[in-house]
């Protein structure tokens, strides 16, 4: 326990170094916030807390540092990286739990072609040129594809038809024997096929799947349908998520209020007045630290980094 305790110290030094040697500045924002982070596939976690004359109210555990970081960045307006623990509803498996430690970075002047450079070097910096896991051991030389050619390659799925027309895209599924119900819809589908091709991606390589279907940008910048996001996969892991930031105030509150809508949440209006000061071009990315120690440490899930039998 004590040899794994140190190693943990000196990876997350180890990541700090990097950033701070590239002119990051570290930060700290608040991890309970009056108003939730947005997202339809990810659920806050609400508290109930109370104030010194008894009066009640409601706060909410971030999901992310990306919107309180924003405001700090439209204030600061230099490059900017936290780490943090992060919560989240409704998470569960060997690589999710409610509780896990991320790495968040703001990076101004560059779009997220920038950060896929920057997560490689970052990648050599904690492994060398190579990553070994589990008796495999493949090269740390990242392969980028777009989601379009990847759900051709390894689906043989056109996930164009996707966006034109549900019906054949559903007729595709049948074909590949992908299961589907037949009243899901297009959002439902498209998360149903990504969680297929999750399990193709990173084996060879480090994979980064790169241009998202504008209705599952996030807050990425899209143009004509689709968005610059991108995703980064080491062994069918999941390890990071970017995007060229979304610079346009009023898509920005009209994607915001379609989720609140959907999840019956508040919106965070200072938050959107924040970002009309932010600058015409920056990305960011946030990194799932505890994934990238269980690949460094050899282990099975997150769930080993902190649970130990005594």
């Amino acid at each position: 326990m004590e040899n794994q305790i140190k190693e943990t110290e000196i990876f997350l030094d180890s990541v700090r170094n990097f950033y701070k040697s590239r002119g990051y500045t570290e930060v700290i924002t608040p991890y309970l916030l009056r108003y939730p982070n947005l997202d339809e596939n990810i659920y806050p976690i609400p508290c109930e807390v109370e104030d010194i004359t008894g009066q009640k109210g409601r706060l909410f555990l971030h999901t992310s540092p990306e919107y309180a970081m924003k405001k700090l960045l439209a204030l600061y307006q230099g490059d900017i990286f936290q780490i943090c623990h992060v919560f989240r509803n409704r998470e569960s498996g060997k690589m999710n739990d409610t509780e896990f430690l991320m790495l968040e970075y703001y990076k101004l002047g560059k779009d997220y072609t920038y950060l896929m450079e920057e997560l490689q070097q970052l990648l050599r910096h904690l492994f060398g040129e190579s990553i070994k896991y589990k008796g495999k051991e493949i090269p740390i030389e990242i392969e980028r594809i777009t989601l379009k050619e990847a759900y051709k390659k390894y689906l043989k799925l056109d996930l164009e038809l996707l966006l034109e027309d549900t019906e054949k895209f559903k007729k595709q599924l049948e074909e590949r024997d992908i299961f589907f119900q037949p009243d899901e819809d297009s959002e439902t589908l498209f998360y149903r096929t990504y969680a297929e091709l999750e399990k193709h991606l990173g084996f060879e390589k480090p994979t980064i799947v790169y241009q998202f279907p504008a209705p599952f940008g996030a807050l990425a910048k899209c143009e004509k349908n689709w968005c610059e996001r991108f995703e980064l996969y080491i062994f069918g892991i999941e390890l990071a998520n970017a995007y060229t930031e979304l610079n346009d105030p009023e898509e920005l509150e009209s994607r915001l209020s379609k989720v609140a809508k959907e999840l019956n949440l508040p919106i965070d209006r200072d938050f959107i007045k924040a970002c009309q000061r932010l600058p015409h071009l920056y990305s960011g990315v946030s990194v799932g630290l505890d994934r990238l120690m269980v690949i460094k440490f050899g282990l099975s899930s997150i769930r080993e980094l902190y649970y130990r039998k005594i």
